[in-house]
């Protein structure tokens, strides 16, 4: 599965196996074939991913929307990374 972020500065690809995020519904966790969806993020939380290598990454979002399909996931956020 691909994850792009993506903010004001710039844009960043990793090939993922998962991600989690955090949303006012509660805490997600997305893999390949998800269902189609857009997820409003819960603002100044961690967003967790497993890279295909084995190893995990997080970062912190201020603001954002993640949008899903079955193949990729798209991060949007409010600032540089």
């Amino acid at each position: 599965m691909e994850l792009k972020i993506v903010s004001p500065q710039e844009t960043h690809t990793h090939s993922i196996l998962w991600i989690e995020v955090l949303t006012p519904s509660g805490s997600f966790v997305i893999q390949p074939g998800h269902a189609p969806t857009v997820h409003i993020l819960l603002p100044n939380k961690k967003v967790t991913f497993g890279l295909k290598n084995g190893k995990k990454e997080s970062l912190i979002v201020p603001r954002g929307i993640l949008e899903v399909d079955r193949k990729k996931a798209v991060l949007l956020i409010n600032k540089p990374l």
